[in-house]
């Protein structure tokens, strides 16, 4: 299931999709179209996640059989469940029908989308005849293709196709059997990626037939989108010189007439491991952080690319489930690789370590701070600098620039031990007293009544800390800190993702691993570059999961591309162009651990 970066768009992911057995007899069962189900009907309290669990099916499993549950569910209503426990019969054509089959016999490492676009069917339509291979396929075992109905002739050497968009709309496309195009015409809303993905094509291959068409996509235009026929005589080409065995001279020869660029150089292979939420129905709003992070990413690799680097690009969608992050690594693809960036979620973070450690894969974690196996894992980057490093950068600041400042401690009740506000909060008191350094305390309580004036003073600056890193905890005292900013001189240090929810009238700081002033002109061509390679404008969240994608992977690949992925013993004597939002700079604390990430910047929100 593996992509060359031909495809630099999301249509190019190489999803990895889990199927269990449901293990449940307790319910009646029924037969459709040959396939087992369990009737099931909907309790009040269920989710399509906790039906899921029940039966250890993903929710696109439940929605299968039963569209009309896009709507929602609702108590009292009988759906079907499959039961994969029972295999399921083939449908074969009926006597008088005039459908044909082929029948294909798997070969090894073959996918069902491989096997689809070669006899140029759906992957549903071979699923509807060969139930069993949901379970996925196997090499050796035979399943029947159904043939495509055939052409209707006519004058011309164009035939009609029906496409929908994504509100249904019916819309024509005309086939160039010599050009080998389809036509398609542009509709409102529509980009290149949109429409990539929905003809299962590159980008690349648009532009080419479409020259302009990455700077501007006009609404009505006609747009010449590659035929199957093209995308799958080049897959198949790929995969013949993939899977080659002949001599570097043969390759050429093959390499020269199909007109593939392959360079001298090494292939990079990088895996990511993102929560894509592609199988999804409802898919929460900050999942498309990790998309944007994908894009920004691809557009680094298409960069690189044009300076003849050649990838391999694994891309998994690893939802939020521990149970896909086994499957996934499971995968032959995953040992081959040089970098892994991933995964998002700390519950999943383990796994990929001993994987790491194991097959000794350099391997990027971009999200999260809570790597435990960083101090014994040398394989294991950190980009989020962690409690350590913002210790170091936070006492430094208080000695320096906020030496004179008074300390104001603000300590709110039953807070839990192991928030990492907590433990800071805790750390700096232990090193202030320790350098004989005098602060302030007040304990904060909703049930009390609190007199903050009477630990702030006038004259000087205060600088107010909360030993908690959850703004749910430190909201309810906002409005006491914002009431006396008007009396006293007022900082309040905030953690990053506060800075859209504090008051605007309070003066903040805050410590972060972004750069906080982007430089004009790298910023604008990237934003540039961004909207003409997706046909959309750049997020306006921060930081910018889009900048992080692309600085992160640029980062990497330079290390590889000069250095092997034995690139962590040279990783401090390299230079790097800076980053536009990040610049990390990672160090091991030991020849055994992991590299964390010791850039720290100070960023400042002054009252309004």
């Amino acid at each position: 299931m593996k992509k060359q970066l031909f495809s630099l768009i999301l249509s190019g992911l190489l999803l990895l999709s889990l199927f269990s057995f449901a293990q449940n007899n307790n319910y009646p069962d029924t037969t459709v179209n040959g396939i087992h189900y369990f009737q099931y009907t909907v309790q009040q309290g269920d989710g399509l996640l906790s039906i899921g669990r029940k039966f250890k099916l993903s929710q696109n499993d439940i929605i299968k059989p039963n569209p009309e549950l896009k709507d929602g569910l609702k108590t009292g209503q009988q759906i079907l469940i499959i039961n994969k426990t029972k295999p399921g019969k083939k449908i074969l054509a009926k006597p008088n029908s005039k459908i044909e089959f082929i029948h294909h016999k798997v070969q090894k490492k073959q996918t069902l989308f491989s096997i689809a676009r070669k006899y140029n069917v759906s992957e549903e339509d071979i699923i509807k005849y060969n139930p069993e291979i949901e379970k996925g396929l196997k090499e050796g075992i035979e399943i029947q293709i159904p043939k495509p109905a055939k052409e209707k002739k006519n004058n011309d050497d164009d035939k009609t196709l029906n496409a929908s968009n994504n509100t249904k709309t019916k819309q024509e496309a005309q086939i160039d059997k010599k050009q080998k195009y389809i036509t398609h015409k542009v509709q409102p809303d529509e980009t290149l990626f949109s429409i990539s993905r929905r003809y299962k094509v590159d980008i690349p291959d648009i532009i080419k037939l479409n020259p302009g068409s990455q700077f501007k996509l006009a609404v009505g235009s006609d747009l010449k989108i590659p035929s199957i026929e093209f995308v799958k005589s080049k897959e198949q080409i790929k995969d013949n010189l993939l899977n080659d065995t002949k001599s570097k001279n043969e390759i050429k020869i093959i390499e020269k007439s199909t007109q593939l660029k392959f360079t001298d150089h090494k292939t990079i292979k990088i895996a990511y491991l993102l929560p894509l939420m592609v199988d999804q129905v409802k898919k929460d709003p900050g999942d498309e952080r990790f998309i944007n992070f994908y894009e920004g990413s691809l557009l680094a690799i298409n960069e690189a690319k044009q300076k003849g680097i050649s990838f391999e690009i694994f891309t998994f969608d690893t939802d939020k489930s521990e149970d896909r992050i086994k499957e996934i690594l499971n995968s032959s693809d995953m040992k081959s690789v040089d970098l892994i960036i991933g995964p998002a979620y700390s519950s999943l973070v383990p796994y990929v370590e001993n994987f790491a450690k194991v097959n000794k894969i350099n391997t990027l974690i971009p999200f999260t701070s809570k790597v435990s196996d960083i101090d014994t894992n040398p394989y294991l980057f950190q980009f989020n600098p962690g409690q350590d490093s913002e210790l170091d950068f936070f006492y430094d600041l208080i000695s320096g620039k906020y030496k004179n400042v008074h300390l104001v401690f603000a300590e709110i009740q039953d807070v839990n031990p192991t928030d990492e506000g907590n433990i800071r909060f805790n750390e700096i008191q232990k090193k202030l007293t320790k350098d004989h350094r005098s602060f302030s305390n007040i304990e904060l309580s909703a049930s009390n009544n609190i007199n903050l004036s009477g630990v702030l003073k006038k004259g000087e600056k205060n600088l107010i800390i909360f030993n908690s890193d959850k703004f749910s905890n430190v909201s309810p005292f906002i409005n006491l800190v914002s009431s006396q900013s008007t009396l006293y001189d007022i900082v309040l240090f905030e953690q990053f993702n506060w800075r859209n929810q504090t008051d605007k009238s309070i003066h903040t700081f805050y410590l972060s691993p972004f750069i906080t002033k982007f430089n004009p002109v790298a910023i604008s061509d990237f934003n540039r570059q961004f909207n003409q390679f997706y046909g959309k404008d750049v997020t306006s969240e921060s930081p910018r999961f889009d900048l992080l994608g692309y600085d992160l992977s640029n980062y990497f690949i330079s290390l590889i591309h000069r250095s092997g992925n034995k690139f962590s013993n040279k990783i401090n004597s390299t230079n790097f162009d800076k980053g536009i939002q990040s610049d990390p700079l990672f160090e091991r604390s030991s020849n055994n651990s992991g590299f964390i990430n010791q850039r720290v910047y100070l960023g400042e929100d002054k009252a309004q």
